[in-house]
C-alpha cells in the first residue's frame, strides 16, 4: 500500500511539472490614438496596471513588451474639447483592435495570447 501511494504520489507531480510548463515568449504591445485635440489617455500596461496620461497629444503612442499571457490589454480615450478620438490596439504589429474615431470617446480591448 505504501509503494501504492509513493508511486501515484509521484506520478501526480510529474504529471503537474511537465503539463504546467509555461511559454516564455513576449510579445510586444503598441498602443496609439489619433484626433485633434488633447485627450486623456488610460492603459493597462505590462503589468496589468492602469495607467493615466492626461494633455496627451493627438499622435500619442507608447508600447512594452510582456510575457504575461492572458493579460487583458485596455485602451480609453477621452477628449479634451469633445472632438473626435480613435484609437489602436497592436500584439506584434498585428492589429487586433480599433476604434476609427467617430465619437468624443473610446474604449477597446484585446488580450494578450
Amino acid at each position: 500500500m505504501k509503494k501504492l501511494i509513493i508511486l501515484s504520489l509521484f506520478t501526480l507531480i510529474t504529471v503537474f511539472t511537465f503539463s504546467c510548463k509555461k511559454d516564455d515568449k513576449s510579445h510586444t504591445v503598441k498602443y496609439t490614438i489619433q484626433g485633434t485635440a488633447k485627450s486623456t489617455v488610460t492603459y493597462t500596461d505590462q503589468s496589468g496596471n492602469v495607467q493615466t496620461v492626461t494633455n496627451a497629444d493627438a499622435s500619442w503612442t507608447t508600447s512594452f513588451t510582456s510575457t504575461n499571457h492572458g493579460l487583458v490589454l485596455k485602451l480609453t480615450v477621452v477628449s479634451a474639447d469633445a472632438s473626435n478620438v480613435g484609437g489602436k490596439i497592436f500584439i506584434d504589429d498585428n492589429q487586433v483592435a480599433q476604434s476609427n474615431g467617430n465619437a468624443n470617446n473610446i474604449a477597446i480591448s484585446a488580450t494578450l495570447p
